[in-house]
């Protein structure tokens, strides 16, 4: 049998202030449920190291950045709150492959856009 996990309501058209709160309580428990989803770290930190660092970044520096993400904090950066974006660009800029130059003469290692 199919049930939904989260029932549908319908808003009355006759309360105008329930109908703006159940609203604004619906888009906030959206947006909560897609910044909370396991896979939004790992996909904002790979879109920011592309657009900041190179377009073909390790699995690891990945990694390190979503943790970040997470866990609002990297080295002494962050307030230690989930989706700390200082933290997350502070992993994003000064993680070791974004300042290595022995990366930098790797021909598969990205490549450097033109600034827009």
């Amino acid at each position: 049998s199919f049930s939904f996990r989260n029932t549908p309501s319908f808003m009355s058209i006759l309360n105008q202030e329930a109908t703006v709160r159940d609203a604004t309580h619906e888009v906030n428990a959206l947006i909560d449920h897609l910044l909370y989803h396991p896979n939004t770290a790992p996909f904002i930190a790979l879109r920011l190291i592309q657009r900041f660092v190179t377009s073909n970044p390790t699995p690891e520096y990945v990694k390190v950045v979503a943790t970040a993400f997470r866990t609002g904090k990297y080295e002494t950066f962050g307030s230690g709150e989930y989706g700390d974006l200082a933290a997350t660009m502070s992993a994003v800029l000064l993680e070791p492959d974004a300042l290595s130059e022995v990366l930098d003469a790797d021909p598969f290692h990205g490549f450097i856009r033109e600034p827009l």
